[in-house]
């Protein structure tokens, strides 16, 4: 994870992906040896092979958050040969462990293409100051039970509040 001011940036190997290091279900980009939540190349995305279980998630890490508003989004795009994506894909979000969750449908049959896109558009969170120092994220279909697979992993972005300038 690359931290700038408010703005994290989750690489592939960042996340928390349910069955993530099994092969049969998920290829991710091969980890550094001494460093395995960085790859050797970091271009590559998390891509999906197969699941009936669908769950990536992440949090930023410990350090002050600001009080605002906070922009989520994942960078992510289909392979050629994707498939089993009529069930909706959800965002889910919160601020500290005791937040209120917010949540954004996301239709990937319609909205994700072979081409990289940044989804949703416009979901956001509140920080607010009683909150812990953590946002946490993550893309959910964990309901149909249905098999789903050729969907790749980019990134995700989490961007808060534009810092004040430095005098």
């Amino acid at each position: 994870m690359i931290r700038k001011y408010n703005r994290w940036t989750f690489k592939p190997r960042d996340f928390n992906i349910i069955w993530g290091n099994d092969k049969r279900y998920w290829n991710l980009p091969e980890p550094l040896p001494d460093q395995p939540q960085s790859s050797k190349d970091d271009t590559l995305p998390a891509e999906l092979v197969q699941v009936c279980w669908f769950e990536v998630t992440g949090k930023t890490g410990a350090g002050p958050i600001a009080q605002g508003k906070y922009k989520i989004k994942f960078e992510v795009s289909k392979k050629q040969d994707a498939f089993g994506w009529n069930s909706p894909v959800y965002m889910i979000a919160k601020s500290g462990k005791k937040g209120r969750y917010s949540w954004k449908k996301i239709e990937v049959s319609s909205e994700v293409s072979t081409i990289k896109k940044e989804l949703p558009q416009d979901f956001e969170i509140e920080a607010k100051p009683s909150d812990d120092n953590t946002i946490y994220f993550g893309l959910y279909e964990v309901w149909s039970g249905k098999w789903k697979g050729g969907l790749q992993i980019h990134k995700a972005i989490v961007e808060g509040p534009t810092p004040p300038p430095q005098p």
